[in-house]
């Protein structure tokens, strides 16, 4: 019989061999499936394809950027400080510009033991530099050469704040858009960051296996990036160059829009600055000769550029006195050369003044007076509540990045901004569009339009958005545009009209507002103004003039604003210029 003892040293001994047999089965059965996926994972590597940025271009399918073909050169992950030193200095000998120090670091921070990529060296070579070199660069085993692109602006400063520029991801792009990891670039204004996920289209990927050096032995899988990315605006790039020409030595902004859809044929905010000084990164004298440039180049004006818009809203004005107030369109004022509210003198352009005026009057020859007498009648509630209908105080939707809103003063506003009360004074000029109210170009343009075409449409460059017109206003106010229009064609039009001189010649007929925006007040006790071509350059009056043509049968809306540039009738020549331009191209039938 058994000893107890010999009996506990058996079972401890199958105890042991029992556990070891379970764990070698679930070594060798239970977890088998997982040791494949492991080893395959080990053994195979998965690279991102990425697409070609799309291309921009006009609405013929004009070029305004593209990508120019070259090669990048990397190295291989895991080289020791020597290889890689030694690797930098083959490069330097064959490419000056690179800088061994600066490579060194970025290969150093993007080198890890789990990153099997390629590191990159130099982004972008030009085709034409590599052909003698790639022979003999091929023939180095660490050397990887890669296909690569470069962003290209083929007109350079040509629509440079609608056109917008790319540029290198910095680590905030790399949170916000994890694409930017893969193509190291990103739209940072305009159109090229409005549309950046389109422009950069669909990623791909390559499933490949590798051997233990991490060389590729076989294509597994393969995915083909997208490339239907390619962006059609709505401007023209022949008008865009008629308008620049027109704005030569000219600060300020000009927009031609369709008044039906809202497309935009020219939209130039000027100063302009040549959008491949960004490709690469821009240099810190060129970025400098920016910032410092008094005319702020960097500056959209066209969406970010803030102006009193003067007389130009005055049609504005009118509509809202024709609703809330008992009056028509034939209702006639007499309008001297100023009024006197409290013991503040509110002056009309005209010294003399306009004698007997009504609607059509007020508006062909911008009567100031007749607007200053009905602001004393009209609360400000209800003048803000046309003009917000009218597009003022927010946001036009157009399709670029950044959109101000302007500023409709009421007394809220003030009280909030200044701590003071609303006064009927604040009226007056709200009226005109002075004081506190401020406006962009993209409104005023698309409140020209809304006038033309009875709807409010949405402003837009890209071909891909079909954006409807919004039916803003009521049956009584689009019952009163015709009153509004008449009054816009013999601004332009007719005899006496604030800018009949300057735009004769038109060859299709011509409604339109001017506007002078002061800048400077004008102390109460001056008897004569002194000529704004007399004034410091900054202290002259901005010149609005907002127009749609035809007359009888509107299409499209310009407008046009130069900083400083004394009156608004002086804004005369360009328009005829860019009216006659539509015409002769055919957007307009004679």
């Amino acid at each position: 019989m058994l000893s107890l003892r010999y009996k506990f040293v058996l079972g401890f001994l199958f105890l042991v061999w029992a556990l070891l047999l379970l764990k070698i089965f679930i070594l060798t059965i239970k977890t088998n499936d997982y040791f494949e996926r492991l080893a395959l994972r080990n053994m195979t590597k998965k690279e991102i394809l990425v697409p070609t940025r799309g291309l921009i271009m006009d609405r013929n399918h004009e070029l305004l950027a593209i990508n120019q073909l070259g090669f990048s050169i990397a190295l291989p992950p895991s080289l020791k400080k020597a290889q890689l030193q030694a690797q930098l200095a083959y490069l330097k000998h064959y490419f000056p510009d690179l800088n061994p120090t600066d490579a060194l670091e970025d290969y150093q921070k993007q080198n890890s033991r789990y990153n099997h990529n390629a590191i990159i060296i130099l982004d972008f070579i030009p085709y034409d530099q590599m052909q003698p070199l790639y022979a003999k660069l091929t023939q180095n085993p660490h050397i990887i050469i890669n296909a690569a692109n470069k962003r290209y602006y083929p007109n350079n400063a040509l629509a440079a704040h609608v056109i917008g520029y790319l540029s290198a991801a910095n680590t905030q792009d790399l949170k916000e858009n994890p694409k930017s990891q893969y193509t190291h670039t990103i739209g940072k204004t305009g159109l090229e960051k409005e549309y950046n996920d389109f422009l950069q289209g669909e990623m791909g990927y390559k499933l490949v296996s590798v051997n233990a050096l991490n060389q590729e032995l076989e294509v597994l899988e393969k995915k083909e990036p997208q490339t239907n990315n390619d962006l059609i605006l709505s401007l023209d790039k022949r008008l865009q160059h008629k308008a620049d020409t027109l704005f030569i030595d000219k600060r300020g902004a000009i927009i031609v829009m369709d008044v039906h859809t809202g497309e935009i044929l020219v939209a130039g905010s000027y100063p302009e600055y040549n959008l491949n000084e960004f490709i690469g990164g821009i240099s810190v004298a060129n970025w400098k000769n920016l910032q410092d440039d008094i005319y702020n180049p960097l500056l959209n004006r066209l969406i970010n550029g803030l102006y009193p818009p003067g007389s130009v809203v005055k049609m504005g004005s009118a509509l809202s006195f024709l609703e809330y107030l008992p009056i028509t369109e034939k209702t006639s004022v007499f309008a001297p050369g100023y009024i006197e509210v409290g013991k503040r003198k509110f002056r009309d352009w005209k010294a003399g003044g306009h004698g007997e005026t009504n609607l059509y009057k007020a508006i062909k020859e911008s009567v100031d007076v007749y607007f200053y007498k009905f602001s004393l009648d009209i609360s400000i509630d209800n003048l803000t509540k046309t003009f917000r209908k009218l597009g003022f105080g927010k946001k036009t939707g157009v399709d670029l990045p950044n959109e101000f809103v302007g500023i409709l003063p009421d007394p809220s506003w003030k009280m909030k901004r200044f701590g003071a009360m609303w006064n009927v004074g604040d009226t007056l000029i709200t009226s005109i569009g002075q004081g506190s109210f401020l406006a962009t170009p993209m409104q005023v343009a698309n409140y020209t339009a809304l006038i033309a075409s009875g709807k409010l449409p949405i402003p837009h460059f890209s071909l891909k958005e079909h954006p409807k017109p919004q039916d803003v206003l009521d049956g009584l106010q689009k019952s009163k545009l015709p009153f509004l229009r008449e009054g816009m064609y013999g601004a332009c039009s007719t005899p006496g009209g604030t800018a009949y001189k300057s735009t004769r010649g038109t060859k299709v007929a011509l409604a339109c507002k001017t506007g002078t925006a002061q800048v400077v007040g004008i102390d109460q006790n001056t008897q004569v103004r002194i000529k704004e071509s007399q004034m410091e350059y900054f202290h002259r009056s901005h010149a609005w003039i907002t127009a749609f043509l035809p007359y009888k049968n509107p299409q499209y809306a310009i407008t046009i604003l130069v900083e400083h540039g004394e009156g608004g009738s002086k804004n005369g020549p360009i328009l005829k210029e860019m009216a006659n331009a539509l015409l002769d191209l055919g957007y307009i039938k004679p």
